[in-house]
Formats: structure tokens, sequence, C-alpha cells
């Protein structure tokens, strides 16, 4: 099922439920099947990461390692996803679901903003054939952002039916892409039909510049009433949680 483009699609991703509508990881989980129940249920559009295991699986989960939701030391990417189906998230009863769940369970009852985490030069289209073609059975609306500019390329030239964003600001981790993530310089072949960026780091100057080249302006992720004061003046659209919106 081929996608069409939308030029509108910003107006359906106003506010954006960042990992689902969880509770902080106390009893909803980021990124679990309860916390995008809770967003469909609400009628919000869900934001979430996808990576790929050792065994070629598609699995949503936001990290590289898996400590920090998981307490157990290890890369998503090295194990298979039998083994990943064994750990819990964040000490509840949760399990890190697959792509093929979470379609599922939304089954186009609201639009997606999906993550592609792959930082790996050389593995640029291992991840994404899979994901291309999964979408192309999925009927609900869908559309991709990705700190990687070669994840955005490849989609350009292998899947230009999709809508793409540019996410801006690297996290820690991968300090290599920061200056040019910062300063959008892959814009040109990445060629985005949108920007996400660090809230915090938004200017008029960068906000300027989407305006006038036409593309919308994601801001994330929105946690306090400061954030989304300022996320409202300088953006088209914003990626929140621990707010009631």
């Amino acid at each position: 099922m081929r996608k069409k483009r939308s030029k509108d699609f910003i107006e359906r991703y106003r506010l954006v439920a960042h990992r689902g509508l969880h509770d902080g990881n106390k009893s909803i989980p980021e990124n679990s099947m309860p916390a995008f129940a809770r967003a469909v249920e609400q009628g919000k559009p869900i934001e979430f990461d996808v990576h790929i295991t050792a065994d070629n699986k598609l699995v949503v989960f936001h990290d590289e390692q898996l400590k920090r939701m998981t307490g157990v030391p290890g890369i998503v990417e090295e194990w298979s996803l039998t083994d990943l189906r064994k750990l819990r998230l964040a000490d509840t009863d949760c399990r890190m679901p697959t792509l093929d769940e979470v379609l599922e369970l939304v089954d186009g009852k609201v639009p997606i903003l999906l993550e592609i985490k792959n930082y790996n030069s050389a593995n640029v289209g291992r991840l994404e054939k899979r994901l291309i073609a999964r979408l192309e059975q999925y009927s609900g609306e869908v559309i991709i952002e990705s700190f990687n500019p070669e994840v955005l390329v490849w989609l350009h030239r292998h899947a230009p039916q999709y809508i793409r964003g540019q996410l801006g600001n690297y996290v820690d981790e991968n300090k290599g892409f920061t200056f040019y993530s910062e300063h959008l310089m892959f814009n040109p072949l990445a060629k985005p039909d949108f920007i996400a960026f660090d809230v915090h780091k938004i200017d008029y100057r960068l906000r300027q510049t989407c305006m006038k080249k036409g593309i919308p302006l994601f801001g994330w992720t929105i946690r306090t009433e400061d954030d989304l004061k300022r996320g409202r003046q300088l953006c088209d659209g914003l990626i929140y949680e621990k707010l009631d919106l």
C-alpha cells in the first residue's frame, strides 16, 4: 500500500505524546503498550522509537543501552527478540513491544511520529528496508524522523512517499554529529519535510528560517509550563510528556 504525502500533516501533529502517554515510568512505562493504549484512548498522536534486533526484528524502545529501562546492561541491537522479551520495563510487568504489536494496537486511530534509531552508517538500510516493508502494510498515518541524516537520505532515495523529519541537537553519546545537527548542515542532502529540535535550543533565527522555507518546526520535549509557553511561541508542533494537554 503506497502512502500519499500530505502537505497539511502538521495540522494532525500539533500535540504529540512523547513515547506514549506514560507516567514517568512509575506504573505506565514510556514506549510501553499501556502508554500507547492510553494515548489512543485519549485520541493523542504518538511519538515512539524503533530499533532493530540482532535477529532483524523491529522493537519499540528509546535508548541504545538497555540499562536505564530494564536494569540489565547491554545494547538493543546485540540482543535477539526472544531475549529482549524476557526483560521488564521499569520494574513493571510490561515488556518491550515489537513494532507489529504497536501498529496493531494503534490501527490508524491516531497519527504516529516514528523515530528511527540507527546511528551506525554501516547499518543504514538494514532497519529501514524492514520498516518500510511493514509500513506499506499499515493503513494509518505515519511520519518518520531521525537524528541520523543518512537515514533521511536513504528514505529520500528509497521511500520518498513518506514525510521525513530531521531531529536536531544530538544527545551526548552522539557527539560526533552535534555540530552538524545543531546547524542542520545535512539538510541539502536529507531534504527533510520538517525539523524537530530541542525546544530549549530553538531561537527566532531557526524559526524564521523554517517559516521562510515552509518547513514545519517541532519542539521537543515539552515537560513544563515554561516549555509549553516557549514551544507555542516558536513551534508548529509540540512533542510533550508529563503535562495534561
